[in-house]
Protein backbone atom coordinates (compact mmCIF):
# COMPACT_ATOMS: atom_id res chain seq x y z
CA UNK A 1 0.00 0.00 0.00
CA UNK A 2 1.33 3.77 -0.84
CA UNK A 3 0.20 6.14 1.76
CA UNK A 4 1.48 9.68 1.76
CA UNK A 5 3.27 8.94 5.43
CA UNK A 6 6.11 6.35 6.59
CA UNK A 7 4.26 3.44 7.51
CA UNK A 8 5.91 4.07 11.24
CA UNK A 9 4.22 7.56 11.59
CA UNK A 10 1.40 7.23 10.30
CA UNK A 11 0.61 3.90 13.08
CA UNK A 12 2.40 5.96 15.86
CA UNK A 13 1.12 9.52 14.84
CA UNK A 14 4.86 10.78 16.45
CA UNK A 15 6.13 12.35 12.87
CA UNK A 16 9.68 12.06 11.53
CA UNK A 17 11.24 14.85 9.83
CA UNK A 18 10.20 14.10 6.04
CA UNK A 19 6.45 13.49 7.30
CA UNK A 20 6.37 16.86 9.32
CA UNK A 21 7.16 18.36 6.13
CA UNK A 22 4.60 16.95 4.24
CA UNK A 23 2.36 18.78 7.34
CA UNK A 24 3.89 22.08 7.22
CA UNK A 25 4.46 22.70 3.56
CA UNK A 26 0.37 22.12 3.17
CA UNK A 27 0.54 19.03 0.58
CA UNK A 28 -0.88 17.06 3.60
CA UNK A 29 -2.68 17.63 6.44
CA UNK A 30 -4.41 15.65 9.72
CA UNK A 31 -7.38 14.45 7.78
CA UNK A 32 -4.63 12.19 5.41
CA UNK A 33 -2.73 11.39 8.56
CA UNK A 34 -5.80 9.77 10.06
CA UNK A 35 -7.13 8.19 6.59
CA UNK A 36 -3.79 6.47 6.43
CA UNK A 37 -3.70 5.34 9.86
CA UNK A 38 -7.24 3.74 9.32
CA UNK A 39 -5.88 1.91 5.97
CA UNK A 40 -2.95 0.74 7.63
CA UNK A 41 -4.66 -1.26 10.57
CA UNK A 42 -7.43 -2.18 8.40
CA UNK A 43 -4.11 -4.00 6.26
CA UNK A 44 -3.69 -7.20 8.41
CA UNK A 45 -7.58 -8.01 7.95
CA UNK A 46 -8.34 -7.30 4.18
CA UNK A 47 -5.71 -8.76 2.15
CA UNK A 48 -6.42 -6.18 -0.79
CA UNK A 49 -5.61 -3.31 0.82
CA UNK A 50 -2.13 -3.99 -0.73
CA UNK A 51 -2.93 -2.42 -3.49
CA UNK A 52 -4.23 0.78 -2.79
CA UNK A 53 -2.02 4.17 -3.13
CA UNK A 54 -4.06 6.47 -1.17
CA UNK A 55 -2.88 10.50 -2.17
CA UNK A 56 -5.31 12.70 -0.85
CA UNK A 57 -8.41 13.78 1.41
CA UNK A 58 -10.90 16.46 1.06
CA UNK A 59 -13.61 17.23 3.91
CA UNK A 60 -16.34 19.38 2.42
CA UNK A 61 -18.75 19.39 5.84
CA UNK A 62 -19.64 15.95 6.37
CA UNK A 63 -18.48 14.63 3.40
CA UNK A 64 -15.03 13.12 2.59
CA UNK A 65 -13.14 13.07 -0.52
CA UNK A 66 -10.60 10.02 -1.06
CA UNK A 67 -7.99 10.35 -3.78
CA UNK A 68 -6.83 6.65 -4.39
CA UNK A 69 -6.26 5.10 -7.93
CA UNK A 70 -8.35 2.85 -9.60
CA UNK A 71 -8.38 -0.68 -7.36
CA UNK A 72 -8.39 2.04 -4.30
CA UNK A 73 -11.86 3.00 -5.84
CA UNK A 74 -13.04 -0.66 -6.25
CA UNK A 75 -11.71 -1.69 -2.95
CA UNK A 76 -12.95 0.72 -0.77
CA UNK A 77 -16.62 1.10 -2.90
CA UNK A 78 -16.99 -3.04 -2.11
CA UNK A 79 -16.01 -2.63 1.70
CA UNK A 80 -18.75 -1.24 3.18
CA UNK A 81 -17.10 -2.35 7.10
CA UNK A 82 -14.24 0.02 6.21
CA UNK A 83 -15.45 3.26 4.40
CA UNK A 84 -17.66 2.97 7.82
CA UNK A 85 -14.42 2.62 9.94
CA UNK A 86 -13.50 5.92 7.98
CA UNK A 87 -16.17 7.58 8.59
CA UNK A 88 -16.21 7.19 12.31
CA UNK A 89 -12.41 7.96 12.54
CA UNK A 90 -13.26 11.35 10.43
CA UNK A 91 -16.58 12.31 11.33
CA UNK A 92 -18.25 12.04 8.37
CA UNK A 93 -21.30 10.63 6.94
CA UNK A 94 -20.47 10.20 2.90
CA UNK A 95 -16.93 8.36 1.49
CA UNK A 96 -16.55 9.52 -2.15
CA UNK A 97 -13.36 7.68 -3.47
CA UNK A 98 -12.32 9.30 -6.94
CA UNK A 99 -9.56 7.86 -9.27
CA UNK A 100 -6.60 10.86 -9.16
CA UNK A 101 -4.89 9.76 -12.22
CA UNK A 102 -8.15 9.94 -14.27
CA UNK A 103 -9.67 12.65 -16.80
CA UNK A 104 -11.45 15.30 -15.19
CA UNK A 105 -14.82 14.05 -17.26
CA UNK A 106 -14.07 10.44 -15.34
CA UNK A 107 -13.24 12.21 -11.64
CA UNK A 108 -16.68 13.98 -12.03
CA UNK A 109 -18.33 10.31 -12.99
CA UNK A 110 -16.84 8.97 -9.93
CA UNK A 111 -17.93 12.22 -7.75
CA UNK A 112 -21.85 11.68 -8.41
CA UNK A 113 -21.29 7.60 -8.22
CA UNK A 114 -23.88 6.27 -7.86
CA UNK A 115 -26.21 8.61 -9.24
CA UNK A 116 -25.36 8.87 -13.37
CA UNK A 117 -24.59 11.88 -15.23
CA UNK A 118 -27.53 12.40 -17.85
CA UNK A 119 -25.44 15.87 -19.86
CA UNK A 120 -22.17 16.66 -19.27
CA UNK A 121 -20.87 20.02 -21.34
CA UNK A 122 -17.86 22.26 -21.15
CA UNK A 123 -18.06 25.92 -20.91
CA UNK A 124 -14.91 28.46 -21.67
CA UNK A 125 -14.69 31.14 -19.75
CA UNK A 126 -12.80 34.43 -20.19
CA UNK A 127 -9.59 33.80 -18.77
CA UNK A 128 -8.42 30.38 -20.36
CA UNK A 129 -10.87 29.06 -17.59
CA UNK A 130 -13.31 25.97 -18.20
CA UNK A 131 -16.40 24.87 -16.03
CA UNK A 132 -18.37 21.83 -16.29
CA UNK A 133 -22.08 22.05 -16.17
CA UNK A 134 -23.13 18.46 -15.32
CA UNK A 135 -26.70 17.49 -15.51
CA UNK A 136 -27.75 14.48 -12.87
CA UNK A 137 -30.42 11.81 -13.59
CA UNK A 138 -32.13 12.04 -10.06
CA UNK A 139 -34.87 14.27 -9.45
CA UNK A 140 -34.74 14.03 -5.40
CA UNK A 141 -31.46 15.45 -4.98
CA UNK A 142 -31.15 18.28 -2.33
CA UNK A 143 -29.28 21.46 -3.46
CA UNK A 144 -27.44 21.20 -0.43
CA UNK A 145 -25.61 18.07 -1.58
CA UNK A 146 -24.93 19.31 -5.23
CA UNK A 147 -23.20 22.23 -3.74
CA UNK A 148 -20.80 20.05 -1.30
CA UNK A 149 -20.16 17.72 -4.29
CA UNK A 150 -19.21 21.26 -6.30
CA UNK A 151 -17.00 22.48 -3.36
CA UNK A 152 -15.19 19.27 -3.42
CA UNK A 153 -14.63 18.95 -7.34
CA UNK A 154 -13.15 22.64 -6.72
CA UNK A 155 -10.83 20.81 -4.25
CA UNK A 156 -9.16 18.87 -6.55
CA UNK A 157 -9.24 21.24 -9.52
CA UNK A 158 -12.37 21.09 -11.42
CA UNK A 159 -14.87 24.14 -12.23
CA UNK A 160 -18.45 22.38 -12.32
CA UNK A 161 -21.92 23.43 -11.47
CA UNK A 162 -24.19 20.14 -11.23
CA UNK A 163 -27.95 20.88 -11.78
CA UNK A 164 -30.88 17.78 -11.23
Amino acid sequence: MKIPFCDFCAKSGSLCQKCKELLDSGKNDELDLVVSRVLLEETSRIRSLDRIEFKKAYKEDDFLLLLSNNEGVRILRDNRDLVEKIMKETGSKKVIVVDYKKDQKRKLEELVYPMRIAGLSKLWLPGNMTEFKVLIESREIEEKYLQKLEKLAKRIGINVRFQA
